[in-house]
């Protein structure tokens, strides 16, 4: 999918999911009922940034989400460090099933290297996720969604970018 078809795509897919996910919302029962605030520790991985860590804050559902990450970014890169920051909203499909959306933000530092092949330059991500997540107990929740990405290889909006999609999946914990 190239990165012209991304953003129509997803603007697409929202205006038809979210009007369902607003009626599913007033109609679904109250026999599950999250807490109005909440914090939750995440852990996920995808194909761009392996493995993720942090932080989610939940308020009336929306949400924010502080993360680290390390291993390999993607392509021929070597390992990586990396700081994110999600935000979005969750919506409640039926009693513990949520779809959320976020837009987010990774700033990525490549390890370095003595081989001229593997670039060691810092860059950056913009990206977007849907994802489905299921509360399977009061302390435990799993997530899979899908994400499309823009990696901008230099250190400003006006560098080369990459468009990429990816599909992540993880777990939360209260």
């Amino acid at each position: 999918m190239t990165k012209a078809c991304c953003v129509p795509a997803l603007i697409l897919t929202l205006g038809l999911v979210l009007p369902c996910v607003v009626l599913a919302q007033e109609d679904a029962p109250l026999a599950y009922q999250a807490s109005d605030t909440e914090f939750q520790w995440v852990t996920s991985g995808s194909d761009i940034t392996q493995i993720t860590t942090g932080l989610r804050y939940t308020h009336h559902n929306w949400y924010g989400e502080a993360s680290i990450g390390g291993l390999s970014a993607f392509d021929n890169r070597e390992n990586a460090f990396f700081l994110g920051l999600n935000l979005g909203r969750r919506f409640q499909l039926i009693p513990r099933l949520y779809l959320g959306a976020d837009v987010g933000y990774r700033h990525v530092i490549p390890d370095g290297s003595d081989d001229p092949a593997i670039d060691t330059d810092k860059f950056f991500t913009l990206e977007a996720r849907l994802k489905l997540e299921i509360v399977l107990g009061k302390h435990l929740s799993a997530f899979i969604g899908v994400a499309a990405t823009n990696i901008y290889q230099g250190y400003s909006l006006g560098s080369d970018t990459v468009g990429k999609e990816s599909i992540f999946f993880g777990v939360g914990l209260l």
